[in-house]
């Protein structure tokens, strides 16, 4: 039998009785297989999952990346260039090898007639969305962007630290303008932090360079055959059991629940075949 989203359809109905679509229409049907196959699936079978390298190339003077679609985990371990990274999970500790520590500059001194300010910052490049600028009560911060929000407008060159900014109301007269922000000095990255599906590299790169993780493929919605044809009657007994809980029918649940787990240690039966042929490799 060709596991495909035809026979997926067809198995479900057969294990849950509902063959007509006035029982079960095809829409609510592949919700309930997507749903299976998307994302729950992927963590009960996180080892099955495809795992694949997870590259990308870094900005120069970005620090702070998005995690990439088309995954949905990574594993420790990272490289930049070829040369390996610390890999970090707790932002505590990635912290404290890499301190944010602000440096401040006295920019201006207000006379309550101006509202506008033009200047340099004294030690650039800057991390963006690190600065704003203050005449201590009034507060202007960059966006990450390159403008300012808050209380006026006006735009930062992270790179040359040129800013241009107009306060709301002329800051007072004797009122010291300073601004406060991360200065960093560029260079192939060595540590990264993994926190809140975002990569946080340290140092910021000064250049162009290629990190290469490793990450497992999220599956994509199934319109065809599955990544691995021996997952379809997992699929199919899986999204049965979602049906089966969803209407209450728990004696159908646990009647068929073995069965779902054969066809998961089916589905596992590659992994740990290769894990077997595997010998282990001492650390020391």
């Amino acid at each position: 039998m060709a596991w495909n989203l035809a026979a997926v359809r067809a198995k479900i109905r057969g294990v849950t009785g509902t063959p007509s679509t006035d029982q079960l229409s095809v829409a609510d049907l592949d919700n309930y297989i997507n749903n299976y196959y998307v994302f729950t699936m992927p963590f009960e079978l996180k080892e099955q999952i495809q795992d694949n390298f997870l590259d990308f190339k870094t900005v120069v003077g970005q620090d702070v990346y998005a995690f990439p679609g088309g995954y949905f985990s990574d594993q420790p371990g990272a490289y930049c260039d070829g040369f390996p990274m610390i890999f970090y999970q707790d932002k505590d500790v990635f912290y404290q090898d890499w301190p944010q520590q602000y440096g401040v500059d006295n920019l201006a001194t207000g006379d309550g007639v101006t509202f506008n300010f033009v200047g340099g910052l004294q030690n650039p490049p800057l991390i963006k969305g690190t600065l704003f600028i203050t005449d201590g009560t009034q507060v202007l911060q960059d966006n990450g962007a390159g403008a300012f929000t808050g209380n006026g407008f006006g735009t930062i060159n992270y790179t040359t630290g040129a800013y241009n900014v107009t306060f709301t109301l002329a800051p007072a007269a004797s009122a010291t303008i300073y601004g406060k922000y991360q200065g960093y000095s560029g260079n192939r990255p060595q540590g990264v932090l993994f926190f809140q599906n975002t990569f946080i590299l340290r140092p910021v790169p000064d250049q162009v360079y290629q990190l290469r993780m490793e990450g497992y493929i999220q599956p994509l919605t199934l319109t065809g055959t599955p990544m691995q044809e021996e997952w379809g009657a997992l699929i199919a007994y899986g999204a049965a059991l979602e049906i089966f809980a969803d209407r209450g029918d728990m004696e159908n649940y646990e009647r068929y629940y073995p069965v779902f787990k054969r066809f998961e240690n089916v589905a596992l039966g590659r992994t740990i075949q290769q894990l077997n042929s595997q010998q282990s490799v001492g650390r020391f």
